[in-house]
C-alpha cells in the first residue's frame, strides 16, 4: 500500500506490480490425460459410445477448468507430460451427449476424404462467417445513420401549405 508523502501526496515514481505466484502444471490442460490412473471420466455409456464412435478416443474431466476433455491416441506426440495422448477439445459438462459426435464427425476421415477437402470446408465456413459479419456492421453503421440523415433532410418549417420548397415565399 502507498502512504502520502510530506505534502499529503502519493508518490508516482517507480511501483513495481504485486506478482502472483506461477500456476502449476496441474492448470496445464493436458495435465488430465487419460493414462493418469486418477482422473475422472465420464458415464459408462457415454464411453461406450465413444468408443465405438473410434477406439483410439478417451474422455477425461478436468476439475479445475470444469470441462470434459476428448482426447485422441496419437503416438507421435512424446511430450512427457501427456504421453502419447492429443487434446482435441473440451466440452462444457452439460454438453456431454451427441453433440460431441457430430463435432468428432464434422472433422474426420469419414466425413473428408483428405486433409485439403476438410481445410477447404474450413476456409469456406470462415469466409462465410466474414461475410457474415461484414453484413451485420453494414446493417448497424446505416441503423446508426439513419437518424442523422433524417434529421439532415431539408423540413418545411413555415407554417401553412408548402410547396415543397423551404425558400418558395423568401421573396414576397
Amino acid at each position: 500500500m502507498l502512504t502520502p508523502g510530506p505534502r499529503g501526496k502519493i508518490p508516482m515514481g517507480r511501483m513495481t506490480p504485486a506478482r502472483g505466484s506461477p500456476a502449476g502444471p496441474e492448470h496445464h490442460p493436458w495435465w488430465f490425460h487419460p493414462f493418469r490412473s486418477w482422473v475422472r471420466r465420464p458415464p459408462a455409456y457415454f464411453m461406450r459410445q465413444l468408443w465405438r464412435f473410434d477406439p483410439e478416443l478417451d474422455c477425461t474431466w478436468h476439475p479445475l477448468e470444469e470441462k470434459w476433455g476428448i482426447w485422441i491416441r496419437n503416438p507421435r506426440i512424446q511430450n512427457p507430460i501427456c504421453q502419447g495422448w492429443g487434446l482435441l477439445f473440451t466440452v462444457a459438462p452439460d454438453r456431454l451427449d451427441d453433440r460431441v459426435f457430430a463435432r468428432l464427425y464434422a472433422a474426420s476421415c469419414r466425413r473428408w476424404r483428405d486433409g485439403k477437402q476438410y481445410f477447404d470446408a474450413i476456409e469456406r465456413e470462415m469466409a462465410r462467417d466474414r461475410e457474415k459479419r461484414e453484413q451485420q456492421y453494414t446493417q448497424d453503421t446505416v441503423d446508426a445513420a439513419m437518424p442523422f440523415f433524417d434529421h439532415s433532410k431539408i423540413k418545411i418549417s413555415m407554417c401553412g401549405t408548402s410547396n415543397g420548397s423551404k425558400f418558395a415565399d423568401y421573396h414576397s
